[in-house]
């Protein structure tokens, strides 16, 4: 299987890798998100629209790419994630975790025994080439890449022991969930949020775990470069498509205005 990796040397560097949240499964979509240079793609089935019988169409659609797919979880099932390591999905991000048992068993679940508890498929999985890169599939390589959620006040009064966790790659704050726990939502100009994402960036920045996140109000992308953010998850699909349209049917509007429809 192809190893994606621009990204893993960016991570690896302490660089910045700018990633683009998909919530619809379109092949079209993920194919121009990788003609258009972003380092990694989310799918999402937390709050998008993606089932696992949309991630293998998304990564052969991509394949030609040095693109890294990675999978957002509704939630916290273990054997969720073994299924999509077998697909090939490059790596995982669970929501909401809170706890350092949690991200534990769910470090456990990316590996096979003794070292965890991940099913074997052996030659049935597409990530072993189906049989023809078996070697590699029992050796689990490339190590898998398991990034785990912050977004509740639990989170971040456990993110010290949570970042400790061996085998964990990266954390993710979930700013809007973190804010609503900390009963602002949405309003990320109070001290509290403030606090919070400080701790969660202190405990990231002393155990040397990457740290990620998307721009939001108050802190747009070069703050949150400035303050150790490296995996930055610039926009969401739909949302870009939206803005698109809607400018463009402004400035047409704009151009009738000013008598672009006259004859």
């Amino acid at each position: 299987m192809k190893t994606r990796g621009q990204f893993r040397t960016k991570v690896a560097d302490g660089a910045v890798s700018f990633g683009l949240l998909q919530t619809v499964p379109n092949t079209v979509l993920s194919y121009i998100a990788a003609l258009s240079g972003y380092d990694f793609i989310v799918l999402d089935s937390e709050h998008g629209t993606f089932y696992e019988p949309d991630y293998l169409p998304a990564m052969l659609a991509t394949g030609t790419f040095d693109l890294t797919t990675i999978v957002r979880l509704r939630g916290q099932d273990p054997t969720s994630l073994g299924r999509c390591l077998d697909m090939g999905i490059d790596g995982i991000m669970v929501p909401n975790v809170t706890t350092a048992h949690q991200a534990t068993e769910l470090v456990k679940a990316m590996h096979f025994p003794p070292k965890g508890s991940r099913g074997y498929a052996g030659s049935i999985a597409r990530s072993s080439g189906y049989g023809l890169e078996l070697e590699n599939y029992q050796r689990g390589a490339p190590e898998p890449f398991l990034s785990v959620m912050i977004e509740s006040e639990e989170g971040v009064d456990n993110v010290e022991e949570i970042v400790r966790v061996e085998g964990l790659s990266a954390v993710v704050v979930g700013h809007y969930d973190l804010s609503a726990s900390l009963g602002i939502p949405g309003d990320f100009s109070q001290p509290a949020y403030e606090r919070a994402l400080r701790r969660i960036e202190g405990a990231a920045a002393t155990h040397r775990i990457t740290l990620g996140s998307a721009p939001h109000p108050e802190y747009p992308v070069e703050r949150l470069i400035a303050r150790g953010h490296r995996l930055i998850t610039l926009g969401v699909d739909t949302r870009l498509i939206r803005e698109a349209m809607t400018a463009q049917i402004k400035a047409g509007n704009q151009a009738i205005a000013e008598g672009g429809a006259r004859l």
